[in-house]
């Protein structure tokens, strides 16, 4: 593996802390704003006399130490050069993409949806980086020179 790093694979790092900074402030906030998440979720449901309440806190919470605690591991993989763990690290963050589009359609307060769009838009410039050819060539490289080094 080459010495250097590519700029690429510092900022995908970089990007990924980013990410989970800005999940982890998010699941934070469910508790300050557990009202008014439970007001939102009633908007638009008559059903909601029959249907029991949603927690939403402990999801967050338990949700976001999951997210971190595999990121954590999987960027300690993508760190050594494991290309396995890159293709799972976008497959993640493609998943958060997935998510946080999920969160905004249920009209969140407007602090979710400015959480969640920032969140968006760190996910998917950390695919581009993720995906970018400096990053794969790197990559590429690093089997073939850990296994002459071993």
């Amino acid at each position: 593996m080459s010495p250097q790093r590519p700029t690429t694979v510092t900022a995908s790092m970089w990007l990924i802390v980013g990410v989970l900074a800005v999940c982890g402030v998010s699941a934070l906030l469910t508790l300050p704003f557990q009202d008014e998440l439970l007001a939102a979720w009633r908007a638009g449901r008559p059903d909601t006399s029959s249907v029991e309440r949603p927690a939403f806190v402990p999801v967050a919470l338990v949700m976001f130490v999951v997210v971190a605690m595999l990121t954590g591991v999987l960027l300690m993989f993508f760190r050594e050069g494991h290309n396995w763990s890159r293709r799972i690290l976008i497959a993640l963050m493609l998943i958060l993409v997935a998510g946080s589009l999920a969160v905004l359609r249920t009209g969140p307060p407007a602090f979710f949806v400015v959480l969640c769009s920032l969140g968006i838009v760190v996910e998917v410039v950390t695919v581009g980086f993720l995906l970018h050819k400096d990053t794969r060539a790197w990559f590429a490289e690093a089997p073939a020179e850990s296994a002459t080094t071993s």
